[in-house]
């Protein structure tokens, strides 16, 4: 019998998970009478919400975001910059030194030095003409350590403004398939630890490598005795930002190789040109920084008609569930299943090409638990967090539908009373990284979002109808499951 209790309530919640809309009417009848006297019942619960300032995020990321603009919705304006650590392969070496000194007179000299800033998504007006500089970082930023958007690198003494720096001015306009602009490290430059000076940076890299190979072995050593890294800051212009996906450090030198003929008279030289290249990859740190109006963004989560869901580093919206009135008188019931819908309000100029995108997918997390959630790398486990994708279409068209949070409804009834938060969550916009496992796609990571992403949500808030019951523009509808009394 109890084997068959087990199945019962499995068939029933999968039936209800399917009908959990507004199409319980019939479940009951055509189910309880036949399978072991069962009763089916649902109910829907009005839910508040509210906006919160995120002030700042963890940034643990592999992207950057740099530049300026202005959200044309909200008028918040939001600004990024981004360190990055170059990385070193074990096999690292530069070609022949002995050519490379006969181009140069008996010295190891680069041509040219620049980094080479590589992005895959624009916002904003591409051709707003932009400026930026790339500081030399003081010190290596510490793998070993946190970092949320909001770090200072200049106030906790990372880079200074007196640090060897360089700038340049582009815009985003690229019409080829590879988007870059370029930041030329090639006038003088002095190394900060022993005050030697360098044709350029490419050169101090050369002939740094000529002295210490050792010193390109290890990602640890590069940072700690050649490069700690650089700080990209956007110092003029507004009207763009580009998404950064690598930052790579190139510097090109000629060499020149005698050859030798047989008959000993007819020497050749051979001149050619070669480059280098360090990469900001995995292994090392890219962490961004990002800059909000503080005071627009808190003008925005006052507003008592909607909530917002804003990124990088901007507004999220806090959800206080219902869980004492979903599980009154129902305590020994099954809760099957409870669904959830955050409609989304449209923009008010919706074709204005350039809105901020709207987040495309969010997650659902106990407020308590959100800043743990992502400094320990968790995912989304369906129990007590959830993802859920913006759907434009279907049933739930135009809203962020979370279709069976059941089990952090239990899990929070358990935990009544702890502590101030214990029945709110938080909706948050992220990035959903993926792997393919055989035919499977399971999600490998979840990092904030850290592109530009704005959109509003209907507010929950409680008020009276015309027949004087409460109601809120978001409900919560459940379906309980329970066995009658024999």
């Amino acid at each position: 019998m109890k084997i068959l209790r087990l199945l019962t309530v499995l068939v029933i919640a999968a039936l209800t998970f399917a009908a959990c809309d507004d199409t319980t009417e019939g479940i009951g009848g055509s189910i309880t009478n036949k399978i072991d006297n069962i009763n089916i019942s649902n109910s829907a619960f009005n839910v508040t919400t509210k906006s919160i300032v995120a002030d700042s995020v963890l940034s643990r990321n592999n992207t950057g975001l740099i530049g300026k603009m202005k959200d044309p919705e909200t008028g918040n304006y939001v600004k990024g910059d981004y360190m990055t650590q170059l990385s070193v392969l074990p096999t690292f070496s530069v070609d022949t030194l002995d050519y490379i000194k006969q181009a140069n007179n008996g010295s190891i000299e680069a041509d040219s030095c620049y980094l080479l800033v590589s992005y895959n998504a624009s916002y904003g007006d591409t051709i707003a003409p932009m400026k930026v500089t790339a500081y030399e970082m003081t010190k290596p930023m510490a793998e070993d350590k946190e970092y949320y958007s909001n770090y200072d690198a200049f106030k906790e003494g990372w880079v200074n403004e007196n640090n060897q720096h360089w700038s340049s001015n582009y815009n985003l306009s690229n019409t080829s398939d590879v988007k870059n602009f370029k930041i030329y490290l090639n006038k003088e430059y002095k190394n900060k630890k022993d005050g030697k000076t360098y044709k350029n940076y490419g050169s101090y890299i050369m002939q740094t490598y000529a002295e210490h190979p050792e010193y390109f072995k290890t990602n640890f050593k590069f940072l700690h005795n050649v490069c700690p890294g650089f700080y990209i800051k956007n110092v003029g212009g507004t009207g763009n930002m580009a998404k950064i996906w690598n930052t790579e450090l190139i510097f090109y030198w000629t060499r020149k190789k005698t050859i030798k003929a047989k008959d000993g008279v007819t020497d050749s030289t051979a001149v050619s040109i070669g480059y280098n290249r360090f990469d900001g990859t995995e292994e090392v740190l890219q962490l961004n920084k990002i800059e909000n109006d503080t005071e627009n963004l808190e003008q925005l989560a006052r507003q008592e008609n909607c909530t917002y869901l804003k990124s990088p580093a901007g507004i999220f919206t806090e959800v206080t569930l219902p869980i004492e009135d979903i599980m009154k008188g129902h305590e020994k019931d099954t809760l099957n299943t409870a669904t959830i819908s955050f409609p989304r309000l449209n923009n008010e100029n919706e074709d204005n090409p350039y809105n901020f995108a709207t987040p495309s997918t969010i997650l659902m997390v106990q407020k308590d638990s959100l800043q743990s959630f992502f400094e320990k790398s968790k995912l989304a486990d369906n129990r007590t967090s959830y993802t859920a994708s913006y759907s434009s279409t279907g049933t739930y068209k135009n809203a962020y539908t979370f279709q069976n949070i059941a089990n952090l409804v239990s899990a929070m009834y358990k935990n009544k009373g702890k502590g101030e938060n214990w029945n709110k969550v938080v909706l948050v916009p992220v990035n959903v990284i993926t792997t393919t496992q055989g035919y499977t796609t399971v999600i490998s990571k979840i990092n904030h979002d850290m592109s530009l992403a704005s959109t509003r949500l209907k507010r929950g808030v409680i008020t009276t109808d015309s027949n004087g019951k409460e109601t809120s523009p978001i409900q919560i509808k459940v379906i309980y499951s329970k066995f009658k009394e024999e």
